[in-house]
């Protein structure tokens, strides 16, 4: 343990002295990403923390439904030119610190994560979380380029909605589109020899990275595409933002027959301190649309006859 660079705190829950501080409880300290741990109010639950995302590098999110108040402290190793370091916190994205350097007076020696190593740890601050969005960047001067962000949403997760689907055809000309805008939750469609790619436009939100998209079929439940990227650029929101969508080759659409589409959030609801996430609960984040698939002049095997 000692030996393992100090660069992550993803995954560790750590102890220091206890005190309180408007109901905060520092006898618990939580990963929260990076070089970040945090603390919360004592009675709080439901504390998922540092997820991250294959699709956001050097990213990480933290879930706080029911905290009201939040601690954030950033922790570096003895070897680390602290001097190098600036951070920037934003709450709902306004800026209320940019660019500031590490008070070198105020930090103190700890054991983070009960790591036999010494580690130097300062407060960035302590703030209302409760229905707001902190978003924290941490940098060295040395390397501009790597910013690490840790987000702390105490907003309940919005439940997306799909905008529109769209089909690509080809034309003489090259190819164009038709699209459903504001479709049911169970939606017909017909493809056609000319059909050769399916788009699916969700709701813009401030963490569209958060979600995934997995469609399947209904009756053999096989999953036939998945994705935690979505793409911008091309189609625009009525707010003149470009619209979060995926481009789905029509072939995945084997034969006729009803197609299940599910967007969620990307959380590992086990990846929590204190958790009591019913199985009700966390269902009630995912998104299902049902597509009935009509395949014009389908070609069937010897074996599907």
């Amino acid at each position: 343990m000692k030996k393992i660079a100090f660069t992550f705190l993803s995954f560790i829950i750590a102890l220091s002295t206890a005190h309180v501080q408007k109901g905060i409880d520092f006898n618990k300290n939580i990963a929260a990403g990076g070089i970040l741990l945090m603390s919360v109010d004592s009675s709080a639950k439901n504390v998922v923390y540092a997820v991250v995302f294959p699709n956001q590098p050097n990213t990480w999110f933290n879930y706080l439904p029911e905290v009201n108040n939040l601690n954030i402290q950033i922790n570096f190793r003895k070897d680390i030119n602290i001097q190098h370091y600036r951070y920037t916190i934003l709450v709902d994205d306004k800026p209320i610190a940019v660019n500031k350097s590490i008070d070198i007076a105020k930090l103190k020696d700890t054991h983070a994560g009960g790591d036999e190593e010494l580690f130097s740890t300062t407060s960035l601050g302590t703030f209302v979380i409760k229905d707001k969005i902190i978003t924290t960047l941490v940098y060295s001067v040395d390397k501009p380029q790597d910013i690490y962000k840790s987000i702390f949403y105490g907003k309940p997760l919005p439940k997306t909605k799909i905008k529109a689907f769209g089909k690509r055809f080809k034309t003489e000309k090259g190819v164009d589109y038709k699209y459903i805008i504001d479709p049911k939750e169970n939606t017909k469609l017909i493809f056609t020899k000319n059909d050769d790619e399916l788009t699916i436009v969700k709701d813009k939100s401030d963490i569209d990275y958060l979600y995934n998209i997995t469609i399947k079929d209904k009756k053999t439940n096989e999953i036939i595409f998945e994705s935690d990227v979505w793409q911008y650029g091309g189609l625009v929101t009525e707010n003149h933002e470009f619209a979060p969508h995926v481009k789905i080759d029509r072939n995945i659409f084997k034969k006729s027959g009803d197609y299940e589409i599910i967007i969620q959030p990307s959380i590992k609801w086990t990846n929590c301190f204190d958790c009591e996430f019913s199985q009700k609960e966390i269902e009630s984040y995912a998104t299902r649309y049902t597509l009935a698939i009509t395949i014009d002049k389908e070609n069937y095997t010897k074996k599907d006859l």
